[in-house]
């Protein structure tokens, strides 16, 4: 996502926590993207914001860095900040540039304007993400609603504006790898959409769409259609990868057992049920009690990306020998 003004960090950085990471799980198909070959090991990337993004980038760094071949994934689902950093994965980014990528757009914030915009107004979002969580109304009608409201809305930016600042981020008009797919959801009608290489657009374009927070930013134009966050659907989309043998999940939304864990828990477990009852392994990474600390109780506020990072490559230097095992083992079948 662009640098943004502290001010509009600070003021929904609470909120903003809940809305990465509510969307409510709704099983998929998943597999090797039509070929019929078996997946063999997946990296999944949740959403998680400004911090999210270091503290993956982190976590990532160090693994590769203990000898754990993360970017050797045969899949990698990158869902909102895990998109943009899946994106780099796939790219093939060396982790020490990694580790300077996350941390570059928000060294030098831009000056704040002279009447900088009002902080932007979830009470609809939420109301909502709450509302499809109880499992009563088909989320694919609430993502919906959501999405005509995100039409609406007045955006911090335009989305000129935003699609520019992914096109900085990754220039080139090749897709990563075949391996990386990014998710977001149609505005019109809530439909699940996973961008591939055989989607035959830019890596730009798929990321901004899979970024494009609900009153923050617009829904991204693409060929007619209009989307948002991958968010809004799952912070992890993890069941995507149903079908493959091990796969290695970062799901920074899952932290302080307060009452929005209900939220961010619940429709996590399900979708590694999914994983789980598919034949895969799984090794679940969230944030410890350090991770936590460093991020400062919320996802939003880019001033806490230095320490989510370094909280990061600690837990990957903790989790590296677990890690390999479930890794190596799968490299070799």
């Amino acid at each position: 996502m662009p640098a943004l003004p502290s001010r509009i960090w600070r003021k929904g950085a609470a909120l903003l926590t809940v809305l990465i990471g509510v969307g409510l799980f709704a099983a998929s198909v998943a597999n090797a993207a039509g070929t019929g070959k078996p997946i063999r090991r997946a990296l999944i990337l949740g959403g998680g914001g400004p911090v999210g993004e270091a503290w993956e980038s982190g976590v990532i760094a160090r693994l590769m860095q203990k000898g754990v071949d993360v970017y050797g994934a045969d899949k990698i689902i990158g869902t909102s900040a895990g998109a943009i950093v899946g994106a780099r994965v796939a790219l093939g980014m060396p982790p020490p540039d990694l580790l300077k990528a996350a941390l570059a757009e928000f060294r030098s914030p831009p000056p704040s304007p002279e009447r900088p915009p009002p902080p932007p107004d979830f009470s609809f979002l939420v109301s909502e993400l709450e509302e499809m969580n109880k499992g009563e109304a088909p989320a694919q009608s609430i993502e919906a609603k959501i999405g005509a409201w995100a039409r609406a809305a007045h955006p911090i930016v335009s989305e000129a504006e935003f699609v520019a600042s992914f096109r900085r981020r990754f220039p080139k008009e090749e897709w990563p790898s075949r391996a990386y797919e990014c998710v977001s959801v149609d505005a019109a009608d809530g439909s699940l959409r996973v961008w591939d290489r055989s989607s035959d657009i830019s890596p730009a374009l798929a990321v901004a769409s899979s970024c494009a927070l609900p009153g923050l930013f617009l829904p991204v134009a693409i060929r007619g259609r209009e989307y948002m966050d991958g968010g809004m659907r799952s912070a992890t989309n993890a069941d995507l990868a149903r079908g493959c043998l091990s796969a290695i999940v970062l799901a920074p939304t899952i932290g302080p057992k307060d009452g929005l864990a209900k939220v961010t828990v619940d429709p996590l477990n399900r979708e590694l049920r999914v994983l789980r009852d598919s034949g895969c392994k799984v090794e679940l990474v969230v944030p410890d009690a350090a991770s936590m600390k460093a991020f400062g109780g919320t996802l939003g506020d880019s001033s806490r990306a230095g320490a989510a990072m370094e909280a990061g490559r600690s837990e990957g230097s903790a989790r590296a020998d677990e890690t390999a095992k479930l890794w190596q083992q799968d490299s070799r079948r």
